[in-house]
């Protein structure tokens, strides 16, 4: 019984960063794990339309990652899972931009600056038998992200110049 205890605090121990955290699982049976790198991410940015040299947020990011886990909410992987995601949120003293909750489903974005413009985001998408984790990473200030939330912001997409 100790033994179990000991693993116990040393795996949650390990996912102490959101990078722990995402390496820990991403292997794991129980989760899908995507990854999108600066490669991707720049051609999706040309293939949409906004040029390189645009100041536009979606063209400053960097890599996403999305780890979902499908298990029900009261499951002891879901608890397990939950629990290392608030101490990393804590930990990586993350800041709420947008919370909602409607039906059973809610969404949480949280961010956090470090460095002079060093962005991650995390959205956090969870249901009765669904938790989705999606990171964003890249080089922007709060305020761009914050410009991303607005009907004028940078991420919201144009149909035309006159928009």
């Amino acid at each position: 019984m100790l033994l179990v205890a000991v693993l116990f605090i040393v795996a949650a121990s390990q996912a102490q960063t959101l990078q722990g955290l995402f390496e820990k699982y991403s292997d794991d049976e129980h989760f899908e794990y995507v990854s999108v790198g600066n490669g991707m991410m720049n051609m999706a940015s040309s293939m949409g339309g906004i040029a390189k040299s645009n100041n536009g947020a979606k063209s400053k990011m960097k890599s996403t990652k999305i780890l979902t886990l499908k298990a029900p909410s009261d499951s002891q992987i879901m608890k397990t899972f939950e629990k290392e995601l608030n101490q990393v949120l804590a930990a990586g003293k993350f800041e709420t931009a947008v919370e909602t909750r409607e039906k059973g489903e809610s969404v949480h974005i949280y961010y956090r600056v470090s460095g002079k413009d060093n962005l991650d985001q995390l959205i956090v998408s969870k249901t009765k038998k669904e938790l989705s984790l999606i990171w964003n990473s890249g080089k922007m200030t709060k305020e761009e992200m914050m410009n991303g939330f607005s009907s004028k912001g940078d991420m919201t997409p144009s149909e035309g110049e006159n928009s």
